[in-house]
């Protein structure tokens, strides 16, 4: 804010630079998730083949070391996935303490009607944006879901968006510029990817 004096300006800046910082673990985790996708006739192969048996049999303790093995040969971490989400996750509770606590953003105008970054966004067009960038950033990651879950994933945007709406808009604006930021991010890697090919 001392540089650029305005708060909203600041979130952006701040953004921009947080989400530059975890590129190259949101890439690894990006290649991960491609690289998932890429095995998953070979991990359904495996689990058709221990399907007979219960969870508790021993042989399907099998069926789990040739899974592990099968990551190990292609180089995917199934965790790879949850890193970068529980990294941003301390940043948005941080946000919005700060923007529910501060009283230096109490009227702090953004740009345009936005005229109180602790207020929620009254013509609503940030919590749409922010669902449409979620929207856009799902249909971009590659999934090894089944098909009832991708559908079920598809409903995440709707209720993060329905729930944003009577958020700060501070917050909202955040969550609008680090899904801006992913959507680049998994472009630049999705290109990275498929020059390898």
């Amino acid at each position: 804010f001392g540089l650029v004096g305005n708060f909203g300006v600041a979130i952006i800046l701040l953004t921009v630079i947080v989400r530059g910082v975890m590129f190259p673990v949101a890439q690894r985790q990006f290649a991960s998730m491609a690289a998932m996708k890429a095995i998953q006739p070979k991990m359904k192969a495996i689990q058709d083949r221990y399907a007979k048996y219960k969870v508790t049999d021993p042989e399907r303790q099998k069926m789990n070391q040739e899974m592990m093995a099968l990551y190990k040969d292609n180089g995917v971490n199934p965790a790879s996935g949850c890193v970068p989400m529980l990294l941003t996750l301390p940043i948005l509770f941080a946000f919005y303490s700060l923007l529910a606590m501060s009283i230096e953003l109490r009227h702090a105008p953004f740009i345009g009607y936005i005229q109180d970054l602790s207020m929620p966004d009254k013509y609503w067009i940030t919590p749409l944006l922010m669902g449409a960038t979620m929207f856009i950033q799902q249909r971009m990651m590659p999934s090894t879901a089944d098909p009832i879950q991708q559908k079920m994933f598809l409903f995440m945007p709707l209720i993060f968006t329905f729930s944003f709406i009577w958020a700060p808009a501070g917050l909202v604006l955040y969550w609008l510029m680090s899904n801006l930021m992913a959507i680049l991010q998994q472009y630049v890697t999705n290109q990275m990817i498929g020059a390898k090919r």
